[in-house]
């Protein structure tokens, strides 16, 4: 794997150049910039819709929201890890506590809680693709469970470590000696994992461009949000199964934190979907948005 920068230039280019910047927090650094830009872009768009007042400067708010959201998503996504027994951080953490931020921040300006919800639902999802890229190339411990069975027939196509990784050079120095090795990150895992890192990655952004293609169909207020909850929340649940996260009991289901967050986003979408189209008015045009969508 690729626990600095140096790491990926050597495996690209063979140049033996020292780059001790983590890959991790360049990936991180470009997920930022990656939803920068597409909330940029729905501002504006929702701007020109009328949506949002044309006297809000959109570029004096993104940076507003890149400083507070950040900084405050970050000390979630610190706190919410500590409480699970993690070093590092966790997602939900950060997307809980950075979401009220831009709510709070939004709805000062005067700006609908629906359309700040709909405008963020893709830059979210991207940005999480993104940094999940970053967790999969550093192997920085957010890998899956062993894999002990063969690998498909179906995925006969694919490198054996797409089932079963072994994460050599890892980020956290977690595993054996790697034989030959010389520098600071010389581990590799006895036994391949299942890189959900890369799933997740791959799954997003199939999602974000999900999301981008229905962001100008869906025009019901917080319908785009409602199917990203339920999108982050189903995958999420999903992918929990086969991840190294410790489980809680509650309510007799065991659970990991991350599983028990995704059913209130679960619930969140469905409810919101079922409430569209229970609601007369609303209940064609989003059949028709999804299913049968004008293509003139």
């Amino acid at each position: 794997m690729f626990p600095n920068l140096g790491y990926l230039l050597r495996w690209f280019t063979g140049w033996n150049i020292s780059l001790p910047i983590p890959t991790f927090g360049f990936c991180m650094a470009l997920s930022f910039w990656a939803a920068y830009v597409i909330f940029t872009l729905e501002f504006r768009r929702k701007q020109r819709m009328g949506a949002i007042s044309p006297n809000i400067p959109i570029g004096r708010l993104m940076d507003r929201l890149l400083l507070w959201c950040g900084l405050i998503g970050f000390a979630g996504a610190l706190l919410l890890a500590k409480l699970e027994g993690h070093t590092g951080l966790n997602y939900f953490g950060g997307l809980l506590f950075g979401m009220i931020t831009y709510l709070f921040i939004l709805h000062r300006k005067g700006i609908a809680l629906t359309t700040a919800l709909d405008i963020g639902s893709p830059g979210m999802m991207l940005a999480y693709a993104i940094g999940r890229i970053g967790c999969h190339l550093a192997g920085d411990g957010d890998w899956g469970i062993i894999s002990s069975s063969p690998k498909p027939a179906w995925l006969s196509w694919a490198p054996d470590w797409v089932w079963a990784a072994h994460y050599p050079h890892n980020a956290i120095r977690q595993g054996v000696f790697l034989s030959g090795c010389h520098g600071d990150y010389c581990s590799v895992l006895p036994a391949g994992v299942f890189p959900t890192s890369l799933y997740e990655s791959l799954v997003c952004l199939a999602l974000f461009f999900t999301l981008w293609t229905l962001r100008r169909r869906l025009t019901v207020p917080g319908s785009l949000f409602f199917v990203y909850a339920l999108f982050t929340g189903l995958e999420r649940f999903l992918v929990e199964f086969i991840r190294i996260t410790p489980k809680h009991l509650f309510l007799g289901l065991s659970l990991s934190q991350a599983q028990w967050i995704a059913l209130g986003f679960l619930l969140i979408g469905l409810s919101g979907i079922g409430y569209i189209l229970t609601t007369s008015a609303k209940k064609a045009y989003f059949y028709q948005s999804i299913v049968c969508p004008d293509r003139s």
